[in-house]
């Protein structure tokens, strides 16, 4: 498991190093990169492989499509024109329309686009462009996006989707809550295209105990914390309700009170309510409610 948190003796340097967003290389996490990195590799064939990656908000989706996507980022090189682009990444359009996602990707690209230029001449500006660059995969992230609109935009997003698949012949890579599975099933020639990469909730197990033990390390406060301790561990992923990124916050705010209380280390004692608050944490689910 990796946790890249750099450790340094001044308290405000570690608190800066603990409010970075560090890649955790837990199990899942580094299966789901490896099948992102075949997919990269894969020969070109007539129906090319694709992946969704899918899970609840906040459980880890962007960090590995981030840590996959810095990965394969070629080396600035000031003797080329025209810098390589192995892997284009973006957020999906907050609704499903094919015309808006080829100016999205184009203007990625740092493409002009006019405001009236036709969908069709958009996507062969747009193929000409990925080929130039070397593309060999496109990767949508946030794509529950995709639900946003009327079924009949939603059809004609997915179909520009698997078209766009057959025509450039590279894998595509989508990224979501549960409805963008629903999504892609609902369109029977993409629902065999894409294999689903489920990342679950957390459970108490072996993993999220050694989530927590990597967690404490890269947090080296001065003392030991033994999140992994079972009752520990439950009340932290009953606090989180088992999404990695509100595991991750709660530590983090409670690591840096230890630091600043001189304390160095995170006791069962900081779970309570009255501590709780002090760092102005509320349970997901309770957030949009008068008991936030």
């Amino acid at each position: 498991m990796i946790l890249d948190t750099p450790v340094a003796a001044d308290p405000e340097a570690r608190i800066l190093a603990i409010q970075k967003r560090s890649w955790i290389g837990y199990p899942r996490a580094q299966a789901i990169r490896q099948q992102l990195d075949d997919l990269l590799n894969h020969p070109k064939v007539p129906r090319m492989p694709n992946l969704a990656i899918i899970g609840e908000t906040n459980n880890g989706k962007s960090s590995i499509l981030g840590s996959f996507y810095r990965r394969h980022q070629p080396p600035d090189d000031p003797n080329i024109d025209r810098r390589p682009l192995p892997i284009l990444m973006i957020d999906t359009p907050p609704e499903p329309d094919e015309g808006r996602l080829y100016r999205h990707m184009l203007r990625h690209l740092f493409a002009t686009v006019g405001r009236r230029e036709p969908s069709d001449l958009l996507f062969d500006r747009l193929k000409v462009l990925l080929r130039h660059l070397g593309t060999k995969m496109i990767v949508l992230d946030e794509f529950n996006c995709a639900v946003a609109g009327t079924p009949v935009k939603q059809r004609r997003f997915l179909n520009a989707l698997r078209l766009m698949g057959n025509d450039l012949q590279f894998p595509i890579v989508v990224a979501g809550t549960p409805e963008t599975l629903a999504a892609l099933q609902s369109d029977p020639q993409l629902a065999n295209r894409f294999e689903p990469a489920f990342l679950p909730k957390w459970k108490l197990d072996s993993d999220y105990a050694r989530l927590l033990m990597s967690v404490e390390k890269g947090f080296a406060l001065q003392n030991p914390s033994d999140l992994a301790h079972p009752k520990f561990a439950q009340r932290l992923l009953d606090l989180s309700e088992g999404i990695l990124g509100e595991t991750m916050e709660l530590l983090r705010r409670l690591a840096i009170r230890a630091i600043r209380s001189g304390e160095e280390q995170i006791t069962p004692e900081m779970l309570k309510p009255d501590v709780l608050r002090s760092i102005h944490w509320v349970e997901p689910s309770r957030r949009t409610t008068n008991q936030a």
